[in-house]
């Protein structure tokens, strides 16, 4: 069964609240501003979770915004929150074509961040599986082989094939700090999940894995 992954940014002022419900899926969530309330548990800026199941949201601040990535069958409606003082935007969503996700198979669903030097210029890697990265701080450029993802800001998404080689550069101003959401094989569960291309040592990175769940389809 092919699998889609989407990513979503929910923004929540005071008071906000969805009306019902997001439907049951395999969902990660960072809180990147504010705080908010999932399931009656409070989440604080720079907090992760992974849901499946029904999920409702509470804002706990003036203003926050989460960003959440989800798996869900390509024909699925977007799972949008509703409700007053709630705005919730689809922001990317890519089909899985270089995995074979069979029913019932396992596999790891990883939310991690990579902080980046400034200046710094990622030699050529490709990774075990695909993902959706977000820009957290500075600006990101990516180029593969028929695609240049060219002046990512904060708040910008881009999708990694995983099988595509890419080289990646940012700003000599500031660290370039993205999150980002992977489906990997379960047995690379707390290990990085770059394939270097290049030969020497590769340029090193800070690496925070937030969330390694194993899940079952």
């Amino acid at each position: 069964m092919p699998y889609s992954m989407k990513f979503y940014q929910d923004q929540l002022v005071t008071g906000g609240a969805s009306n019902n419900p997001l439907p049951t899926a395999h969902r990660l969530i960072y809180v990147r501003h504010g705080a908010v309330i999932a399931n009656g548990r409070r989440m604080e800026a720079d907090s992760t979770g992974y849901f499946n199941e029904p999920v409702n949201f509470e804002a706990a601040a003036h203003w926050s915004q989460v960003w959440r990535w989800d798996l869900a069958w390509p024909n699925a409606d977007p799972a949008l929150l509703a409700g007053n003082g709630v705005l919730s935007t689809l922001r990317m969503a890519r089909v899985i074509t270089t995995l074979e996700m069979a029913e019932e198979s396992q596999w790891l669903f990883r939310l991690d961040r990579i902080t980046s030097a400034a200046g710094r210029v990622t030699p050529r890697h490709q990774h075990h599986g695909p993902g959706i990265r977000c820009l957290y701080q500075g600006t990101f450029n990516v180029q593969d082989a028929s695609e240049v993802v060219q002046d990512r800001i904060p708040g910008d998404p881009w999708w990694e094939s995983g099988v595509d080689t890419v080289v990646a550069w940012h700003s000599r101003q500031l660290p370039a700090i993205f999150i980002r959401a992977l489906v990997l094989p379960v047995e690379l569960q707390g290990a990085m999940s770059n394939i270097w291309k290049s030969n020497g040592p590769p340029p090193q990175a800070n690496w925070h894995l937030f969330i390694d769940e194993v899940i079952t389809l």
